[in-house]
């Protein structure tokens, strides 16, 4: 790992690291605020805990430089560029919904995949 942590992956790093902390706290609500749900509703919280333990992990590794980090967040952000491509295409009401989401997705890359941020994940 080769100097300091662009700002760039600081940032997304901060952006999953909310987002794994968010799932976590509404994961933990939901598995003891289930009501009526049964099986599925105790299902879904414990999927939802576990995704937000794997996105603290994702952040924390980007935090490191973590290369495999980087890569799933890429990979991620580029299903997400794919759908928004597709939403700007295919659902004639939510052009500007898919338009945001691929512009997005794009930035998330650059950020990742900058000069700097390549020799950070060195």
């Amino acid at each position: 790992m080769a100097g300091s942590r662009p700002f760039g992956v600081t940032l997304v790093g901060v952006i999953i690291l909310i987002w794994g902390a968010l799932a976590l706290v509404f994961g933990i609500i939901a598995l003891f605020n289930r009501g009526t749900s049964g099986t599925a509703g105790l299902w879904a919280a414990i999927i939802t805990i576990v995704v937000g333990i794997i996105y603290l992990a994702v952040a924390k590794g980007l935090f490191n430089g973590s290369r495999i980090s980087r890569l799933v967040v890429a990979l991620a952000t580029v299903l997400s560029l794919v759908a928004g491509v597709w939403t700007l295409i295919a659902i004639s009401g939510s052009r500007l919904t898919g338009a945001v989401q691929a512009l997005v997705a794009i930035i998330v890359l650059g950020m990742l995949y900058s000069r700097r941020a390549s020799e950070f994940f060195r």
